[in-house]
């Protein structure tokens, strides 16, 4: 079966999107065209191996729009000779582009939004993205073979305000985590961060955005009844910087409570995973959130904002702590309730999360399930 994957650029700050894209390309032995802004490949290289870059046109608006049409020659002679096209992500050319050569050549494609049409994202420029859907968004969606979603959440919410053909939910894949060596890197961690073994720590990771909420979480554990409670912020600053969260920090008296860490990538970042008691995450959107599902795959117990679509997924498994609402309130009171339970009850809790990766989100699972819909869609 031949599979082609069509994508927007692939770089190493662009988040979960490319460990998905990658699995895709693994599980099928698929080839790989990424529409790139020019401005962007000047700056960073494609973190996909194999992947071939799509270079936009140069001027501004074109570029962002990720507009190419030079380039696209070698993109779609592989699209014509594939049985099925993978398309990732929205609102941009590529997808047009993908719409037109595929039912030009009678070619069946897939549309995984990542995301992307959850109704949060709206918000922002909406009168563009109307739009969007009006020029050739909207016969796109609905000319889609299916749409496929990592969660049931993701996709309820989409199907709430787009006309879709069909949907599968296929939850992304995630590798147990080794933590045989937990208990020694969290004593040397929190050593060299100043954390007191007796602390409660609680695990932000991700982006510095102001989507994901990082100052509200500081807020919320500033709020909380007890100074046991410390916060790690692992992430690239993306809009909001280290200097904002010091000064929030600073401003509620708990500096000394924040540890800033940065960017980190790698097996390095599991190590502030075994240091900590539980992940947190009070982000406005999140279609699957692969440092939640890491988290749970190294042992750690979750708490979780309702924009965390992965949460439905947990209902009942007891690893999951739910923020009923995005106020303030309900944050301290999540992490009141995470402050409450003992070490080894939130080992525990760790652990019943750490079991359901390991039997809902192994690789194996993922390949076969998207192999069955490949060869369920694909040109006959």
């Amino acid at each position: 079966m031949r599979s082609t994957i069509i994508s927007l650029g692939l770089f190493n700050h662009t988040g979960g999107t490319v460990k998905t894209i990658v699995d895709f390309k693994r599980s099928l032995n698929a080839q790989l065209y990424a529409f790139c802004e020019k401005s962007s490949l000047g700056k960073h290289e494609l973190s996909v191996e194999g992947a071939r870059s799509v270079v936009s046109s140069s001027l501004p608006i074109l570029s962002k729009f990720c507009y190419s049409r030079k380039g696209t020659k070698e993109a779609e002679l592989a699209v014509q000779e594939s049985d099925i096209v993978s398309c990732h992500s929205f609102y941009r050319y590529h997808a047009l582009w993908t719409h037109k050569i595929c039912k030009t050549s009678d070619i069946p494609y897939f549309f995984i939004p990542h995301g992307i049409l959850d109704p949060w994202v709206m918000r922002k420029n909406r009168f563009v993205k109307q739009s969007y859907c009006k020029l050739g968004g909207q016969r796109f969606l609905e000319d889609a073979s299916t749409v496929i979603f990592s969660t049931s959440a993701e996709r309820d919410k989409a199907v709430s305000q787009f006309e879709l053909p069909g949907s599968e939910v296929l939850p992304w894949a995630v590798e147990l985590i080794n933590i045989d060596n937990r208990e020694s890197i969290r004593v040397r961690v929190r050593k060299k961060l100043g954390i007191p073994e007796k602390a409660h720590v609680l695990l932000y990771f991700g982006r510095v955005h102001p989507m994901k909420r990082p100052l509200e979480t500081i807020e919320a554990v500033a709020k909380a009844n007890s100074e046991e409670v410390h916060l790690m912020i692992v992430g690239n600053e993306n809009g909001v910087t280290r200097a904002n969260c010091m000064q929030l920090a600073r401003r509620h008296g708990v500096e000394k409570r924040i540890h800033f860490i940065g960017p980190i990538y790698g097996e390095e970042k599991y190590n502030y995973m075994y240091t900590s008691d539980a992940y947190i995450s009070l982000s406005h959107r999140e279609n699957f959130n692969y440092t939640a599902a890491e988290s749970l795959a190294a042992g750690l117990p979750v708490i979780l904002s309702p924009g965390n679509d992965l949460r439905s997924e947990l209902s009942g498994i007891g690893c999951c702590l739910e923020i009923e609402d995005n106020t303030l309130r309900s944050s301290v009171k999540a992490i009141n309730a995470f402050n409450d339970l003992s070490l080894s009850k939130l080992q525990e809790k760790g652990m019943l999360g750490r079991k359901w990766v390991e039997e809902n989100l192994n690789f194996d699972l993922f390949k076969t399930r998207l192999i069955e819909l490949h060869q369920q869609y694909a040109k006959s």
